[in-house]
């Protein structure tokens, strides 16, 4: 992602209803029998969206990062370890929000259907609700890419089904790049945007949320450490 442009772009790292919906609390919106229940499971799946976009943006610093030009080829193993391990928690976290399943499982998909079912105060809110997020169903690129992630999670990740005989994968798992990875995200932080209410929710915490000291971009405390391998790099090498 272009992080000068995020500037202008809010809804990259802001995720927001329709404006009727995002200028509408929660108690105008619902009886009082669902609201505490939906302030608690949406705050939920805030927090999850928070990690998700913090993960998938580091992901995006470190493979931006010349490594190769600083290290050696045998010298990055922390770095490449870094880079795994942020890569499959992404998989899984996302996953969780996506594709789990079971009568307990609070995903976006479970949570938009219980705003549905729920009791509005206004009908015409309620309607432009079901539209809002009609508009921003996953389309079929985005579906393969959340099929592609519950197979890699469930079957590479999490689990490692062998054929005892052969000791070959009794499952063979498309791969998916962190474009792809990008892309669902975008997708779920949309439609994540059409269930919440009253407000637009930023999604990046700390210093990895876009802004400006003095007028110049603030830099992440990544971006310093990174920063700080290249002075070192050069120095070593005077």
């Amino acid at each position: 992602m272009n992080w000068d442009a995020s500037f202008d772009n809010l809804s990259k790292w802001q995720a927001s209803s329709h404006p009727k919906l995002a200028n509408s609390k929660p108690e105008q919106l619902f009886a009082q029998s669902f609201l505490d229940r939906y302030v608690r499971l949406h705050s939920d799946l805030w927090h999850r969206i928070i990690r998700v976009h913090g993960t998938i943006h580091t992901l995006e610093t470190i493979k931006s990062f010349p490594f190769a030009e600083v290290y050696g080829p045998y010298d990055i193993e922390f770095w490449r370890l870094v880079y795994e391990n942020f890569f499959e928690i992404a998989i899984i976290l996302i996953n969780g929000m996506v594709n789990d399943s079971g009568r307990d499982a609070h995903t976006l998909m479970s949570f938009k259907n219980e705003i549905i079912r729920a009791d509005w105060l206004d009908e015409q809110l309620h309607c432009l609700y079901r539209k809002t997020v009609q508009e921003r169903k996953f389309d079929t690129v985005v579906k393969s890419i959340a099929r592609r992630v519950e197979k890699i999670r469930n079957n590479h990740i999490a689990h490692r089904l062998t054929d005892k005989e052969t000791g070959e994968s009794k499952v063979q798992c498309e791969s998916v790049s962190l474009t792809d990875l990008r892309s669902l995200f975008d997708a779920t932080h949309a439609l994540f945007g059409a269930l919440s209410f009253g407000s637009s929710y930023v999604t990046l915490a700390g210093d990895l949320m876009p802004s400006t000291v003095g007028g110049k971009r603030s830099r992440t405390c990544l971006e310093n450490v990174l920063e700080a391998v290249v002075e070192h790099c050069a120095r070593a090498c005077m």
